[in-house]
């Protein structure tokens, strides 16, 4: 991400408001790690990618990075007759 000007700085001290290169950031990281995971049920040939999680940790390498980690189980066909269900969206509320 690109670094704040030393006058941008100055004129957030203090003040409770969004960086928004930060967030930007964020958003580009966590758009990569879903890219990579769908990119990898492609080259599997999957018709789809089930059981999502995406996790984010802030303390792998220090406090000022951010990582995503995208994993799911890519959904296939055994053989060219099998026919595979729609799934439906789950969404725990215990999380």
């Amino acid at each position: 991400m690109a670094h704040q000007r030393f006058t941008q700085v100055l004129s957030n001290a203090g003040r409770n408001v969004e960086i928004e290169p930060f967030t930007q950031a964020l958003y580009e990281a966590r758009d990569l790690a879903m890219s990579r995971m769908r990119a990898e049920g492609q080259a599997l040939e999957a018709e789809g990618i089930v059981a999502v999680q995406l996790r984010q940790h802030s303390d792998t390498w220090g406090g000022h990075t951010t990582e995503f980690f995208a994993i799911g189980t890519a959904v296939r066909p055994l053989r060219d007759d099998h026919v595979i269900d729609r799934p439906a969206m789950v969404l725990s509320l215990d999380a």
